[in-house]
């Protein structure tokens, strides 16, 4: 069993719900072993907010985690680790005593969040905080319960689009407490530029609205046919260029989605809602109709990509199922977890232009490898040189699958039980050969909605199979 300050992965503990069969001890240790001197080797980030306007996310721990639940041995993870380390920066800074009293106060806690700078400050904060008071009262305190302080973090954990949210996440399903205080000083170290406010003001229209309540995928409807909210976002926010260097000057959520459609959106927003008593089939629901949003969001006559971002909350998705397991959460926070996450799902959504979603195209397209069931596809995944997107993917539709089949039948539900395998298939197949240059991807497309972005996507009849 982990410690606050220690990893601790183990096939019989902590398996996780999406795993194979054989996990390993010695793959079990040498996860455990990277994430841990992840830690203090490099920051949480891997860009300079001040240099590029951007939060690029350092993505190794989970990367590693998922590795290990697909089945990577130790050499097939180290690989990744390695892979992955030539972009990464050195932490900004140690822990300071000093710095880690203060935040002990509201007032200190306040004065330093916002700050990439005390990234370990908080990392030793929370777990001094959750050896001291147990993870329960720690996520109570400062994520679930309420109040200024939390609400405030929780609103933070959907910035750098769910990053912060996926380790608490995976903390939960896996076991790890120190992943637990990694995922909340991720989130602490975030600046607050426009999740919260956003959130906070849908929340307060579902107490006035009389508008019925819809599902998830209701809302990506009513999102592609709003006039100002399908057309409030640009591909020109994925090709920023100052002085020949790539700069975020415009924020697609905070300059697009809520710099343009700010109440449009809100509208729609407060229509999901989630009953308390509905949280088991509410929180399959969101993994569904996310994994479907990516899936489905083709662009005819092209081969199968998948889109960068709304690929994030088809991810982060799967952990929507750690917090409606999580037995210290009452189900009213349960009930605001999946809210608030299925309406910064719908935010992703709109950035990318409210694409018509398509899930024929992608069940017409035939793999390289038909006859290749999910074991295949596992195996496929762990080669992938990438930094993790593909195979939180993979593993994500493959969750979906399994919490879905109860609901085969349930109209809220677009992904049926034949269509999962297909979409895993068609996320694999659509890896380049040279997934990434640094930072830079090029398994995605950005903004899907917009032809630009399929520009240099072979269209179907041209691809070699």
């Amino acid at each position: 069993m982990s410690t606050p300050y220690r990893y601790k992965l183990d096939p019989a503990v902590s398996p996780g719900y999406c795993h194979v069969d054989n996990l390993s001890k010695e793959s079990a240790e040498v996860a455990s072993l990277i994430l841990q001197s992840n830690r203090t080797a490099y920051h949480v980030f891997t860009t300079d907010f001040d240099k590029m306007g951007a939060y690029l996310h350092n993505h190794i721990v989970h990367h590693t985690v998922t590795l290990w639940a697909l089945g990577a041995d130790p050499e097939t993870m180290v690989f990744h680790k390695k892979n992955n380390e030539n972009y990464q920066l050195l932490p900004r800074k140690f822990p300071d005593e000093n710095v880690i009293e203060e935040i002990k106060t509201e007032k200190g806690f306040r004065k330093y969040r916002g700050s990439q700078d005390h990234f370990l400050d908080f990392v030793t904060f929370f777990e001094r905080e959750i050896d001291q008071f147990g993870y329960q009262e720690v996520l109570q305190r400062y994520m679930v319960g309420g109040g200024e302080i939390a609400d405030d973090l929780l609103g933070r954990m959907y910035h750098g689009y769910v990053h912060s949210l996926m380790y608490v996440g995976q903390a939960l399903e896996f076991k790890q407490l120190p992943l637990l205080a990694e995922g909340l000083a991720q989130a602490a170290s975030h600046d607050d530029m426009y999740y919260n406010d956003f959130l906070t003001y849908t929340e307060l229209q579902t107490r006035y609205t009389n508008e019925p309540s819809l599902s998830l995928v209701e809302c990506m409807e009513k999102c592609r046919q709003d006039p100002v909210i399908s057309t409030c976002s640009s591909v020109d926010v994925h090709h920023q260029v100052v002085n020949g260097s790539w700069r975020v000057e415009k924020e697609m959520i905070r300059d697009y989605v809520c710099g343009k459609a700010f109440r449009e959106m809100a509208t729609v927003c407060a229509q999901y809602r989630v009953n308390e008593d509905d949280v088991e089939r509410a929180s399959a629901e969101l993994i569904n109709a996310a994994v479907y949003m990516a899936s489905a969001a083709q662009s005819p006559p092209h081969e199968c990509r998948f889109d960068f971002f709304l690929i994030h909350g088809s991810n982060a998705s799967l952990w929507q199922t750690a917090f409606t397991e999580e037995s210290s959460l009452s189900r009213a926070q349960k009930a605001r977890l999946i809210e608030y996450s299925g309406r910064v799902i719908l935010m992703l959504y709109a950035g990318m232009g409210s694409p018509p979603l398509n899930i024929d195209w992608l069940l017409a397209q035939v793999p390289r490898e038909p006859q290749a069931d999910w074991n295949r596809v596992f195996e496929r995944v762990l080669r992938h040189k990438d930094d993790g997107h593909m195979s939180k993917l993979i593993r994500v539709i493959r969750h979906a699958q399994d919490i879905s089949l109860p609901y085969e039948n349930d109209a809220r539900f677009p992904m049926k039980q034949h269509m999962f395998l297909p979409a895993a298939q068609a996320a694999i197949d659509s890896g380049s050969d040279k997934p990434m240059s640094g930072v830079l991807h090029f398994d995605f497309v950005r903004g899907c909605a917009f032809p630009k972005a399929w520009e240099n996507v072979p269209t179907r009849d041209a691809v070699v199979m």
